[in-house]
């Protein structure tokens, strides 16, 4: 952060002027933005954002995150998928949200910025000092940097993309580019999150099972998508065929999943379901009473 309070950024003067592409560039970034915007509400949005970005700065993953007030991270969404490791993009983000997003120097930043106007970041792999969330977040898949649009403000967000290392470094004129459209960018997931909320309060399975993993129940990312999908009307021979999995190692996530969770069967977690979708932190009966405790000590 410089002595200004500012979080640090690419500076405008750095970067060459945008329009080097030549109209064929601009015609892909105008459909593209269009499309995000008429993808809004709707369950296309995060493939939408992810060809956003593409076109912008060449990403080939991307995540969303929201910063409130207070201790906690939730996921949005992840997407995109590297053919070496499936699944990586999801199981990335929800241990990011749970643990290391504490680790991340950029996001602290963001908490005690004023709001703003969105600010372009970058980080790459070699330059994060936790060797687990290093490994956890980048290693395991071979990404080799992180390109953050972070958005000030109560809540704040944090629009991810990520390159592997068999593609070039992230360029100045690809900053240029996402720093020109982040304003309308962020707007975008803004009014998504709104529609989506309105259109399904009953939450899907990835912003459930990223509340999940971030509460206090210490489920690994793995069994909170398994617990929400259960939540959410799933069987279990769907989620395994979903997931790539066995029946019976969904059996064991499932029931390690109700054993820190306190409940005992469907009933049980159905109930869970509608306390996490009214109360802000919905510990179950007997870790409430735990958590009283300790408060005394």
């Amino acid at each position: 952060m410089s002595s200004a309070g500012q979080i640090d950024a690419v500076r405008p003067r750095d970067r060459p002027a945008t329009g080097a592409g030549g109209t064929d560039d601009a015609r892909l970034t105008a459909r593209a933005l269009a499309d995000l915007v008429a993808a809004i509400g709707g369950p296309a949005f995060p493939n939408a954002l992810l060809d956003a970005l593409r076109t912008l700065a060449g990403v080939e993953l991307c995540s969303v995150f929201l910063r409130d007030r207070g201790e906690h991270v939730e996921l949005i969404f992840a997407h995109g998928e590297l053919p070496d490791a499936p699944g990586f993009p999801l199981r990335a983000s929800h241990a990011y949200a749970r643990s290391y997003w504490r680790s991340d120097r950029q996001l602290a930043q963001l908490a005690h910025a004023p709001p703003g106007v969105p600010v372009v970041t970058r980080r790459r792999a070699c330059d994060i000092a936790d060797p687990a969330y290093r490994a956890a977040c980048y290693d395991r898949a071979g990404v080799a940097e992180r390109v953050s649009i972070l958005s000030p403000g109560h809540p704040c967000f944090a629009v991810n993309g990520y390159r592997t290392r068999g593609s070039r470094p992230f360029s100045a004129q690809d900053f240029a580019r996402l720093e020109l459209h982040a304003g309308l960018l962020i707007a975008a997931l803004r009014q998504h999150l709104r529609a989506e909320q309105a259109a399904r309060p009953v939450g899907d399975e990835t912003s459930l099972a990223g509340r999940l993993a971030t509460l206090d129940y210490g489920l690994s990312a793995r069994e909170a998508e398994i617990v929400a999908a259960l939540m959410l009307g799933e069987t279990q021979d769907r989620i395994a065929a979903a997931k790539q999995l066995s029946a019976t190692t969904v059996i064991t996530y499932r029931r390690r999943a109700y054993g820190k969770l306190g409940v005992a069967n469907r009933r049980d977690l159905m109930a869970l379901h509608r306390r996490l979708m009214t109360a802000p932190n919905p510990l179950s009966p007997a870790r409430t009473i735990e958590r009283r405790a300790l408060d005394k000590e």
